[in-house]
């Protein structure tokens, strides 16, 4: 196996790991917008053991196969970006890392929603808005009493 070879095998073995982390984040949202925290929390485990490979594997065992030397990443991108075979491949593996990390950014601005919703609604129902944004059937802000306490509104 060529060096391009070698380096073409690795950014192939890195796709495919971030096209499985795609999918699970695209089932992480799908699971976060349905609520359905028992599909969730199987898929955090996949996705947190995924990521865990991704960084311990750095530069797999592929580019042991040939006669190159280990390389470190920043080495590992000068390369692959400064051979024209190897550019598009690159640049494909690093889009399907951006939208990766765009997903999980959204599943943690989801997350963050589905928690200010349920801790709203609790102080709600406990009779309590720290937003202070209870109002009558008039529309108008009123004291509520809780546990015998006035709160305004």
């Amino acid at each position: 196996m060529n060096e391009q070879q070698i380096y073409l095998t690795l950014i192939n073995h890195w796709k495919e790991q971030y096209r499985q982390l795609h999918d699970i984040l695209n089932s992480e949202q799908s699971a976060l917008e349905k609520r359905d925290f028992t599909s969730l929390e199987s898929l955090v485990k996949e996705k947190d053991r995924l990521i865990k490979t991704i960084r311990v594997e750095q530069i797999p065992a592929i580019i042991n196969q040939g006669s190159i030397k280990q390389p470190n990443l920043a080495e590992v991108k000068m390369i692959c970006q400064s051979q024209e075979e190897l550019k598009y491949h690159w640049q494909s593996l690093m889009e399907l890392v951006d939208q990766c990390h765009f997903k999980n950014e959204v599943n943690a601005q989801l997350i963050e929603l589905i928690t200010h919703s349920t801790k709203r609604m609790f102080n709600l129902i406990k009779g309590c808005d720290p937003d202070n944004n209870i109002y009558d059937h008039k529309g108008d802000s009123k004291v509520i009493k809780h546990f015998g306490t006035p709160i305004s509104a």
